[in-house]
């Protein structure tokens, strides 16, 4: 009986050694992320001797979204964060540098951006950028929903709000960030035209 005991207890040990195995395996590394500004073999503005210059920010983003995970749409009004798959760096930091670098190479100005220079106080126009929506949907479409204003000094001159959709994927991030950069990029492109359009006007 002692023996069976023994025996008893050495199955135990063994199976809750295996289990712990299975449960704290090893976990895979983390990838990191960034959005990236426009392809300039895309195409860019020709040089210009005296370019406007444009002073960019605020650029807001919303709080589910400000977090170094990256955050998808798992059903309606639920979402899941990823441990392993994470921004490089901040999200709000990472888009406003992309955008400033975007609408140089879209359109002839200068951009600086306002928490980052004294030059802001001298430009022409000023864009302030509020991010409502910045992930992708359980379908697997990355999704920006976006609203930004342009302002000469204190005057309001445009406001805008616009969505922009791309085909993603529900389970590969890395085409999940290049579906939400595409995005974002679609989105540098309209605001270029606006502030071209604002700059004409002002004329």
């Amino acid at each position: 009986m002692h023996a069976n005991r023994h025996i008893y207890f050495l199955l135990l040990s063994s199976w809750l050694l295996s289990l712990t195995g299975c449960i704290g395996g090893k976990t895979p590394p983390s990838q990191f992320y960034l959005l990236e500004p426009i392809n300039t073999s895309a195409g860019s503005v020709s040089a210009v001797a005296a370019k406007p210059l444009i002073a960019l920010g605020p650029v807001k983003i919303p709080p589910y979204v400000d977090r170094p995970q990256i955050v998808t749409a798992s059903a309606k009004n639920a979402y899941r964060l990823s441990e392993i798959n994470r921004w490089a760096e901040s999200l709000d930091d990472n888009i406003s540098r992309v955008l400033a670098q975007n609408l140089m190479l879209l359109a002839p100005v200068d951009t600086v951006l306002v928490n980052a220079s004294n030059r802001a106080r001298q430009a022409q126009l000023r864009v302030a950028v509020n991010i409502l929506e910045f992930h992708v949907n359980p379908e697997g479409q990355a999704g920006l929903t976006v609203q930004w204003q342009i302002f000469r000094g204190e005057e309001l001159q445009l406001n805008r709000q616009v969505s922009y959709h791309t085909p993603a994927s529900t389970t590969d991030y890395s085409i999940m960030v290049a579906a939400l950069n595409d995005c974002l990029n679609r989105m540098s492109r309209e605001l270029a035209a606006s502030l071209l359009q604002v700059l004409e006007n002002g004329k």
